[in-house]
């Protein structure tokens, strides 16, 4: 805990001012990249491991964690309504025998505030910038969709996140929508 913490801003205090910079333009002009293009294989590992360094926070789980509920939820924004077309599974869960990850609808950036107001981050800085990142990476994606299917998704009321509201929620970040598959 303490110690990963002062690692890290020991690293961070050693960059150049070109390696700040460097970081600074992948961090706001490339995530969506890594985590939402349709044609990138997300791999989540959302279960800790059986043997972990004494000391470890067993409480820092995958869901309580800011930067990992980012990532899903932006993989979530392309990659269920392509995996009809797809030959390979596109979001992978370790932790799920079958290897996929669970098909939900996509996180609004409200949605996202939400979650992240749960989350925990290392350094306790970064939810601004991360809710930032997302809303800029939900805009684009939701906003550039002019077909959406859900299809083979259970739209069951009172799911946090597949029921019929959620999916209304989304439809709203969709302005180039013009077809939608829900059956």
């Amino acid at each position: 805990g303490e110690r990963l913490v002062a690692e890290r801003r020991a690293y961070e205090q050693s960059r150049t001012g070109e390696q700040k910079a460097a970081f600074g333009r992948m961090l706001h002009h490339t995530m969506d990249l890594w985590y939402a293009h349709a044609a990138v294989t997300v791999v989540l590992l959302t279960q800790l491991p059986d043997e972990l360094p004494a000391g470890f926070d067993t409480t820092r789980t995958y869901e309580s964690r800011g930067w990992t509920t980012f990532e899903r939820c932006s993989a979530e924004l392309s990659h269920p309504f392509r995996l009809f077309s797809a030959g390979w599974k596109l979001v992978i869960d370790v932790a799920d025998e079958a290897g996929g990850a669970k098909m939900r609808l996509p996180a609004t950036p409200a949605r996202m505030e939400a979650l992240l107001a749960k989350c925990r981050f290392t350094n306790g800085a970064d939810k601004g910038t991360v809710l930032a990142l997302y809303e800029q990476t939900a805009a684009a994606i939701l906003g550039s969709l002019d077909k959406l299917s859900v299809a083979g998704l259970p739209l069951v009321r009172g799911d946090v996140w597949c029921s019929p509201s959620r999916l209304a929620e989304a439809l709203n970040y969709c302005s180039s929508l013009r077809a939608v598959a829900v059956v």
